[in-house]
């Protein structure tokens, strides 16, 4: 599968999460004195967060695609988007196993649950839907890790980047009414896009878009091309995970009277740095909010 697809799957499987941001299996925050925790995870983004927390050298098995850090390229991969190797898990002996409940779907953990039921191996879920959730994480890990220190302090920068953020743009948000319309288009065919208690819709709030579709009872619906022509996006993103290889964006671009046509505003993202909820987020939150920014400037008020 490649991370293209997985990218579009991730975002799917998240309209029938559970909602909620951490659950715990058996889980006992106080580490082992006896030996270092052996951690494995399940999605690429959750390696990114042990490491916030502290735990990289913990880590001894990761998921298809985990990038970050460097230190676990040569890590075992025991999972991708459809399929968990139990017994490469078990051989590994792990002591936490955390995976993102949108992200794994609910047969494998539940093989999982099943597999490890008699054994001390503790079994974590996480399931942020809010930029402060990825915060959360990061602190609740590294109790669970004994890594408490670093984990706080990397959680009281992440949550210091995202009000840097927000001061930033909200100068000109309070200048200007005008809220800049935004599609974010998870998929072309069928066309699918994402609701307000996507993490992504709390990154459109905070960069003063308004975000098209936000009430949708799903979490990823889909929507027809004509209510989409009918809301006139200024702006559209979507996210992409090879840079050399360019999104078609022809069946909003042939549209002239499009507002995200006139305005040029059709914007890829890379996914590692948007459709991981781990720290480096912001990067993607970044060049949504100057992104939007770009369109709503035209339109402040004028000097005198």
């Amino acid at each position: 599968m490649s991370s293209r697809h997985l990218i579009a799957l991730v975002a799917i499987q998240l309209a029938i999460a559970i909602p909620g941001w951490a659950e715990t299996s058996r889980l006992n925050t106080t580490p082992s004195t006896q030996s270092l925790p052996r951690v494995i995870t399940l999605t690429p983004h959750l390696a990114e967060v042990v490491d916030a927390a502290g735990g990289a050298s913990m880590l001894v098995g990761v998921s298809a695609h985990s990038n970050q850090p460097s230190s676990i390229k040569n890590l075992p991969i025991i999972s991708d988007a459809r399929s968990l190797d139990l017994e490469r898990i078990k051989t590994l002996q792990p002591t936490l196993i955390i995976y993102w409940q949108s992200g794994t779907p609910s047969t494998q953990i539940e093989a999982l649950k099943k597999y490890f039921a008699n054994s001390s191996t503790k079994i974590m879920s996480t399931e942020p839907r809010k930029l402060d959730d990825i915060a959360k994480d990061i602190e609740t890990i590294g109790r669970i890790l004994g890594t408490t220190q670093i984990a706080d302090q990397s959680a009281k920068q992440f949550r210091q980047h995202v009000k840097d953020l927000q001061n930033k743009y909200k100068k000109n948000q309070k200048a200007n009414a005008h809220r800049v319309r935004v599609f974010y288009q998870i998929w072309a065919q069928p066309l699918m896009t994402l609701n307000r208690e996507h993490l992504i819709g709390d990154i459109i709030q905070l960069c003063g878009g308004e975000q098209l579709f936000a009430t949708e009872k799903l979490l990823v619906p889909t929507v027809s091309r004509e209510s989409v022509l009918k809301a006139d996006p200024e702006i559209i993103f979507t996210a992409v995970d090879n840079k050399n290889i360019k999104t078609d964006w022809s069946m909003w671009s042939s549209l002239p009277n499009l507002s995200a046509t006139k305005n040029n505003a059709f914007v890829e993202i890379n996914g590692d740095t948007i459709s991981r909820p781990s720290p480096q987020i912001l990067i993607g939150a970044e060049k949504i909010c100057s992104s939007i920014e770009a369109i709503r400037l035209p339109r402040s008020p004028q000097k005198n």
